[in-house]
């Protein structure tokens, strides 16, 4: 009798922790010496057959494939681990490598403009949100026209403090960034995340008693009162999400990443005109809202852009680098050093945006023909304007970055490149608006007067594109270092030392209207430029960095 068919009865196997039950018949591909007794052999986790059929006692079968498994799903999970690892740290390493380059990488033309073309892109598809709303108001009557008109503007005017706060996340994200302290930037991003909850949930309720009273002394029409007031309401509940999405908009652009914002701005686009046209014009259940449909097809637009920003920050690669999972302890400590830095920004702003509205009542108050060519010369003054700032703030983005790796040279080097740019897209756009200003006037106006005035303001638009665009850069280069007051002051001097006041009293002397509103503007604005350019040039900024 062969020598396995003896020593089978007398092998012993350990009680099994696997439920019993079956009676498996399994072939063997032989025996092999083990200490006192036998066990299979396995070749490839089979086992192979052999031509001697030999009962095996159920648990012991069970075990070995029990244990067979364990060990290769174990070897799969520790493979899929280090896998994972592996990539998470080419990830890391290719990031930190061009953090790097910050420190010893000279500027160039090139990154600005990679940078820049972006935020042009960002900015023209969210300039649509609100053609959208007045393309619409267009089948719904004239004055739900004005109503939007006036209403989208105002939002953003008396929103604009906490705005410009919270855009200051961007000058210590790229400090941050720069100086390769990543949590860090994780950490101030949920701080002013806080503070955007804050200023969202207070201005959704204390500010709509503040709209009445403000179209109150605007001397709105009786006519789109209603309208105006009902459209701006809307408008303003949504400040909690829209605070909160630019915050997270703010963190993207402080770490150069300027291509999700273009990509969620176009989504958005695409999303609010269905939800404005459902929501204008009814669609099966949902009834027909007019002006106030157009605002809540916004505020969901609004709402999708904060969730798509939300999901992109919190990403798995965001939040290996800068750890924008982890919630930290709220410190009041941080949010004092982030507010001095960014409350003279968001006061900018709303002096800035409060002035221009005044300068707008003004302008409305003055013969319709006067008013009208203003309004087409304007559209054109945004479209020369859109890429001097979107190469502003990549310039703030820059700077910050290059003074947190202590690359003074190369910081400098960005903003003047910055500055080539602007000035070169302001003037080069300036100039074609100008030899094609009766093309334009005849294409926006079949009003003799109005072609004549129109074609006038281009002389103004064209004058003063150098120290505009000299202005909006350097502005943008400063708030990158964190040298906000300055600029602060600067605004409050020119606009309302110079232009508010300006305006009334070259109306009250003399009998230029509309001319004389351009000329104190124009003046306002080159002189701002000429201010931001010399504070830039004394190199004060050079030596400040954030907490």
């Amino acid at each position: 009798m062969p020598i396995y068919r003896r020593i089978a009865p007398f092998l012993k196997f350990p009680p099994s922790p696997i439920r019993r039950g079956r009676d498996v018949r399994q072939s063997l591909t032989g025996w092999v010496r083990s200490g006192s007794g036998a066990e299979p052999r396995l070749s490839n986790n089979k086992i192979r057959r052999i031509p001697y059929p030999l009962r095996i006692p159920n648990d012991a079968w069970r075990i070995t494939q029990y244990t067979m498994f364990n060990q290769n799903k174990n070897t799969e999970i520790a493979e899929e681990a280090h896998q994972n690892a592996e990539a998470a740290q080419l990830t890391q390493s290719a990031t930190l490598s061009r953090i790097n380059e910050l420190s010893t990488r000279k500027a160039s033309m090139g990154e600005v403009w990679r940078l820049a073309f972006p935020i042009i892109i960002s900015m023209a598809s969210m300039s649509l949100l609100g053609l959208v709303d007045t393309l619409f108001m267009r089948w719904v009557g004239p004055e739900a026209q004005a109503a939007v008109g006036i209403g989208s503007p105002s939002v953003f005017s008396i929103c604009s403090i906490f705005l410009g706060m919270i855009s200051g996340l961007t000058t210590f994200v790229s400090q941050y960034y720069g100086a390769k302290r990543m949590s860090e930037c994780g950490r101030i991003l949920w701080h002013v995340l806080f503070m955007a909850g804050i200023f969202g949930i207070l201005s959704a309720f204390c500010l709509s008693p503040l709209v009445y009273w403000l179209l109150q002394l605007m001397g709105t029409n009786p006519d789109i009162f209603d309208g105006v007031y009902g459209y701006m309401n809307i408008r303003i509940y949504a400040c909690p999400w829209t605070f909160i999405s630019y915050a997270l908009l703010s963190f993207l652009r402080g770490i150069g990443d300027m291509k999700t914002p273009a990509l969620v701005s176009f989504f958005v686009v695409l999303i609010n005109i269905p939800l404005t046209y459902i929501f204008t014009f009814g669609l099966g259940p949902i009834p027909a809202y007019g002006i106030q449909g157009a605002a809540i097809g916004t505020i969901i637009a609004q709402a999708f852009e904060m969730l798509m920003y939300l999901f992109t920050v919190i990403g798995k690669k965001n939040a290996e680098l800068f750890s924008t999972r982890l919630f930290p302890k709220i410190s009041w400590s941080v949010i004092k050093s982030f507010t001095l830095v960014s409350l003279p920004i968001g006061l900018s702003w709303a002096m800035e945006q409060f002035g221009w509205l005044i300068y707008g009542f003004y302008i409305g108050s003055l013969p319709k023909e006067q008013s009208a060519a203003n309004a087409i010369v304007q559209v054109f003054m945004n479209i020369a304007w859109m890429p001097g700032l979107a190469i502003s703030i990549a310039a703030t983005t820059l700077v910050g970055q290059y003074l947190g790796a202590k690359n003074i040279a190369s910081a400098e080097q960005s903003a003047k490149y910055s500055m080539y740019m602007s000035v070169a897209c302001l003037v080069s756009l300036g100039i074609l608006f100008f030899l094609c200003r009766f093309p334009i006037a005849y294409a926006f106006s079949d009003n003799t007067e109005v072609i004549q005035i129109t074609a006038n303001l281009f002389y103004f638009l064209v004058v003063y594109q150098v120290l505009d665009a000299l202005g909006v850069t350097t502005a943008g280069a400063l708030r990158g270092a964190g040298d906000t007051k300055y600029p602060m002051i600067i605004m409050l001097i020119c606009i309302w030392g110079l232009m508010v006041p300006c305006v009334f009293i070259v109306d009250a002397f003399t009998d230029w209207q509309i001319y004389g509103a351009w000329a104190v503007s124009s003046l306002t604005v080159m002189l701002m430029g000429l201010l931001f350019f010399l504070r830039f040039r004394q190199g004060k900024w050079k030596s400040m960095t954030v907490k």
